[in-house]
């Protein structure tokens, strides 16, 4: 037969030569399979069945991936017929070889169409896997099923819960896959479609593999292992995917099915998923207006750090770790030293734990080039200062940054909280100044936030947004009108005050830590400033009981994990244990602060999330009444990327929308008159939203745009 082209969509395309179908889809940037796109392959499908001349038929896709899943926006789409499901189905039940052509992503419906094909051949490039996790879901299409049939429990469980692609090798390795090919799969699918049609070969639906059934006995067994890891894991998507893959074996392929749907849509509604979904939108949202459009960024291959200590050495091995070349300056031949063996001991950490391949343990090392000679600023493209929170030494630092540095160098300091107006007058380059707000460990914390004084030239700010990115960072941006106020630092701020309030009110610190982990937190807030560096954070300055115990503790001795110990003793190469050593300080605490606070005796962890939920809240809302943040979205942002606020929560002020504006502002309001803190009394912008019949979300921009996941 000749080459006849058939008019779908113009998302999918439909072509036959030489008896077999092609059936492309063509749905930039990555193929989402949105609900245009499943209309197009359902027709596409009815048309190659329909055609006698038709012998087999191959499933491929334009650009450089394959499909990377659905559409964001088209969830609540995803019942709309054809649902995925039934789509999946009826190319699993073709009378005719159906085969898949796969380059680049194919992930979550992209993989799961792959999944009920019958046969998939592979580029090298391909990866392949499951990431509904993400959006706390579980597979809607079948393929928690199918991937369960052809690879076991093991291998499935830890794809769907993870969420982590795996490479095509591999994937031929466990049998998700039939070929690996080098050039161009869909050639190679054309070829082996031509070859079934003269054999013969009939269809291979998925659904009647066994492989993955073959100990039941061990299948089993990997469930339980799972479920007993699982036990405290707050994600509701993680226990319905381990009930699917046990589903897998002990009910007909129809029933699990039906379950799988049943779960999806029950998660797709729920509070998690749409908590997640915020979360990545929000964090698209502040990435995408960290740099902005229309000032290109300056190009950054050369930094120049000054200042070796614990925030200096980590930003050293994010900029490593990305590739650049730098050059550490610090004060003398000892401190270069001790930096030295701080930078080279943690890769050498990152090696071990598997973050590093060996063999580039010494490439980086061979990028860092680290002494006490200034001179050295005048190669640098951006020079970043790190050297504590003195605002004296760091002014003097810019003086000589300013002048030691070439004209156009960006001069930026990661400190947490500069005086950006007076380190732009020190430097005398005032168009060149910026803030890089990093926070501790700075290797690992996703969070940069990115600050432009009035001063600041038009391009420092997607200058700094793009060197945030090439660092893997998630850059956030304050209103330039904040004057240089945090986003994530308040908010953070009235979680400590809130943790140091229960301290008070009797509670240790492993038990308030203990309260937040179980309300989503990945540390509680004590772990979290000892993370920090209590000096870093007790130069903050911050008012009431939170500053006062950061003050005490400080003056105590106690720094945090760096130095050893803070909240809690950090022996090396051991676990964290309460650091014992505080109990008297604590004892002083409680004897001056207010009796009660408000606490019908010593806090339950019930009452301590809650409180801690209503106080960030209540700071989020005064920064966006203050016009610090200009989208309760970048708070959110903010605290998912810098201090481990759970995502299927979404973020503080997704949070309040999900509890409800009006009950919010109540709760405030009884904290408020029963404490007498400041803390707790209600922003009048939640009077304004309550009366407008708004919430924050509203106050949001529209979404980020079509990005699949």
């Amino acid at each position: 037969m000749g080459h006849g082209w058939g008019q779908m969509d113009e998302r999918v395309r439909y072509s036959t030569r030489d008896g077999v179908a092609f059936v492309t889809i063509d749905n930039p940037p990555v193929n989402a399979i949105s609900l245009v796109v499943r209309t197009g392959l359902q027709e596409a499908l009815s048309k190659a069945l329909a055609d006698a001349e038709v012998g087999a038929i191959v499933i491929a896709a334009q650009g450089p991936s394959f499909s990377a899943g659905a559409d964001l926006r088209d969830l609540d789409c995803g019942a709309v017929p054809p649902r995925l499901t039934d789509l999946l189905r009826d190319i699993e039940d073709a009378p005719k070889p159906v085969l898949a052509a796969i380059q680049g992503s194919a992930l979550g419906g992209g993989f799961e169409l792959a999944l009920a094909c019958h046969y998939r051949l592979v580029h090298t490039d391909a990866q392949l896997g499951l990431p509904d996790m993400a959006l706390g879901l579980v597979p809607s299409g079948g393929g928690s099923q199918r991937l369960v049939r052809l690879a076991g429990a093991r291998v499935a469980l830890d794809m769907l819960i993870s969420g982590r692609p795996i490479s095509a090798e591999l994937a031929v390795r466990l049998g998700l896959a039939d070929r690996l090919v080098r050039k161009s799969p869909g050639r190679a699918a054309f070829m082996a479609a031509r070859n079934f049609i003269q054999a013969k070969t009939p269809p291979r639906p998925t659904r009647t593999c066994e492989a993955g059934f073959a100990n039941p006995d061990d299948f089993l067994a990997a469930v339980e292992e799972r479920r007993a890891a699982a036990e405290d894991d707050k994600r509701e998507a993680v226990h319905r995917a381990i009930d699917l893959v046990e589903a897998a074996l002990l009910l007909p392929f129809e029933a699990a099915l039906a379950m799988e749907y049943a779960h999806f849509a029950s998660l797709a509604g729920g509070a998690q998923a749409h908590g997640l979904r915020h979360a990545i939108l929000a964090e698209r949202r502040a990435a995408r207006r960290s740099v902005p459009a229309g000032h290109p960024p300056r190009p950054v291959a050369r930094v120049a750090v000054l200042g070796g200590g614990r925030l200096g050495s980590g930003i050293v091995r994010a900029c490593l770790a990305a590739g650049l070349a730098v050059n550490l300056v610090e004060q003398d031949e000892a401190a270069v030293l001790r930096a030295r063996r701080r930078i080279a001991s943690g890769i050498a950490r990152d090696v071990a734990q598997g973050h590093l391949a060996p063999d580039q343990r010494a490439a980086q090392i061979a990028r860092l080039n680290a002494g006490h000679d200034i001179a050295v600023l005048s190669a640098a493209d951006l020079v970043l200062e790190a050297v504590g929170e003195d605002h004296e030494t760091r002014r003097a630092v810019f003086a000589r940054a300013g002048a030691a540095s070439r004209p156009g160098t960006l001069l930026a300091s990661a400190g947490l909280a500069p005086d950006l107006a007076a380190l732009a007058r020190a430097s005398s380059r005032p168009a060149d100044v910026l803030g890089l707000r990093f926070f501790t460990p700075a290797r690992w914390v996703r969070l940069v936030e990115v600050v432009c004084p009035p001063t600041a030239a038009p391009d420092l700010a997607a200058s700094g947004g793009a060197f945030a990115r090439m660092l893997g960072k998630l850059p956030v941006s304050p209103d330039p009108s904040g004057d240089g106020d945090s986003l994530a630092l308040p908010v953070f701020g009235a979680l400590f005050a809130v943790a140091a309030g229960a301290l008070c009110a009797g509670a240790d610190p492993p038990e308030i830590d203990t309260a937040l982990r179980d309300y989503g937190f990945a540390l509680g807030p004590f772990q979290l400033a000892d993370l920090a560096g209590l000096d870093r954070l007790a130069a903050l300055g911050w008012p009431g009981i939170g500053g006062i115990l950061l003050a005490e503790i400080m003056a105590a001795g106690f720094a945090g994990k760096e130095p050893g110990e803070g909240f809690y003793r950090h022996p090396a190469g051991a676990p964290a244990r309460p650091a014992r050593e505080l109990d008297a300080l604590t004892d002083r605490l409680r004897k001056r602060a207010a009796p009660g606070g408000g606490w019908a005796g010593k806090p339950t962890k019930a009452e301590i999330a809650d409180r801690a939920a209503l106080a960030m809240a209540n700071a989020g809302a005064r920064l966006l009444a203050s016009e610090v943040a200009r989208h309760p979205s970048d708070i959110d942002a903010a605290m998912l990327a810098g201090f481990t606020y759970p995502r299927w929560r979404g973020g503080p002020m997704q949070a309040a929308d999900t509890s409800g504006l009006l009950a919010v502002r109540t709760r405030l309001r009884r904290l408020s008159e029963c404490t007498g803190e400041a803390l707790f009394a209600p922003s009048p912008l939640f009077d304004v939203l309550i009366r407008d019949g708004l919430n924050f979300e509203g106050l949001n921009p529209a979404s980020a745009g079509q990005r699949p996941v």
